[in-house]
């Protein structure tokens, strides 16, 4: 399990934080674009299943082997959410977590999951207990490969797979923490 004072974590210019009941309406919003979601595991998101999601989010505890949890990013100044980043600490290997991450279309191409990604990825290797960090992405999506790129991590493989009825490539990059 994580410090209680994981989050929030502030960076120049977002806030990674618990969920709030206020990021219903946009984590909905962002959830059910089309755009968004292509890469994504769900496809229909209601506002039950957000306002579900929310309520669990908000007292989850975070770090539990085997669960995810996701982390709001919000504007510093005016704490509206503008995506979110899932964690995931791999139960047979408690010193990897995965990373993914969803930002809403508006708020993209202007460097936002990179800050948010950069201040993740800094605080989960000042943790003892975490050695490396995982992120797997659709080929197809440009974007999150070229961010992964950019952050350091190395494609560590690539699998034919079907997701939503689509052939495709996964690849799985790692980002080791080389600091001991």
């Amino acid at each position: 399990m994580f410090p209680a004072d994981f989050l929030p974590q502030l960076s120049e210019r977002i806030i990674l934080r618990r969920f709030i009941a206020q990021d219903l309406e946009r984590f909905v919003g962002y959830r059910q674009d089309p755009r968004i979601s292509r890469f994504q595991a769900w496809s229909q998101f209601s506002n039950e299943d957000g306002q579900l999601f929310i309520n669990e989010m908000q007292i989850a505890k975070i770090g539990i082997p085997g669960e995810w949890f996701q982390i709001a990013i919000a504007h510093k100044e005016s704490n509206q959410l503008i995506g979110d980043i899932g964690i995931l600490i791999y139960e047979d290997d408690p010193t990897t977590i995965e990373i993914g991450f969803t930002l809403s279309y508006g708020d993209q191409k202007k460097g936002y999951a990179r800050e948010a990604l950069i201040t993740l990825i800094n605080s989960l290797f000042k943790l003892s207990s975490i050695k490396k960090i995982v992120a797997v992405t659709d080929i197809r999506n440009e974007r999150s490969v070229s961010l992964l790129r950019y952050l350091g991590m190395q494609l560590s493989y690539e699998q034919k797979t079907i997701f939503k009825g689509e052939s495709c490539v996964e690849q799985v990059f790692k980002l080791e923490n080389i600091v001991s």
